[in-house]
């Protein structure tokens, strides 16, 4: 009940305040489970991201933000759960196929962390992990005007087309690839597919 609220709320302000544009919705297929990746440049990114999308969205967040009771209690009700970053966290990783698996849609920003000049960064492999578990498609989206978030800023979220991992996994697994390779691989090229949403103005920061 309160996902519904807020996203009425904060799309309200995003709108009004921040001139949210939105290209490429006819990408995010209606139903299933959904990998949205995206770039990250601010804890503005979640909200926005949220806002762009016809469809609930969970995520993924540090753990320290759930240190805090009240803002644990209100991340969980929007549908956030904890990873530990900077190790193997299997409990966030098995959160995330369960609700991939229960056809959810799971925003996850590979590079693992803000970016502090806006440019693009290299993944992390546990985006690649998870689409080799879970066969799901991965929508590419990149998020331009939160580095920094100004007011009456334009902030654009572009959505690219999905992008099914399942034919390379399969090739990769005949072939005897090293899972670690296979999970650097895909998680690259969803960087590759992101970065190529982003405005020319935007590479060339």
């Amino acid at each position: 009940m309160l996902y519904p609220i807020a996203h009425v709320l904060v799309s309200f302000l995003a709108k009004t305040c921040f001139r949210l544009k939105v290209y490429g919705i006819e990408h995010i297929p209606k139903t299933g489970g959904l990998i949205v990746a995206a770039n990250h440049n601010s804890y503005f990114d979640i909200p926005f991201l949220g806002c762009a999308l016809p469809r609930p969205a969970d995520n993924i967040a540090k753990i320290e933000l759930f240190r805090f009771p009240p803002l644990a209690a209100l991340f969980r009700a929007l549908g956030g759960f904890p990873v530990r970053r900077g190790t193997a966290d299997r409990g966030a990783m098995a959160e995330a196929l369960k609700r991939l698996d229960a056809g959810r849609l799971l925003a996850f920003y590979p590079e693992g962390t803000r970016s502090k000049d806006g440019k693009l960064q290299k993944a992390k492999p546990g985006i690649g992990w998870v689409v080799e578990q879970s066969r799901v498609l991965v929508l590419p989206a990149y998020i331009e005007g939160t580095s920094p978030v100004r007011p009456f800023r334009r902030v654009s979220v572009r959505f690219g087309a999905p992008i099914d991992f399942s034919p390379q996994i399969q090739e990769a697994r005949n072939q005897g690839v090293h899972p670690k390779i296979l999970y650097d691989t895909i998680s690259s090229e969803i960087m590759a597919q992101i970065g190529r949403l982003a405005p020319e103005e935007a590479l060339s920061r």
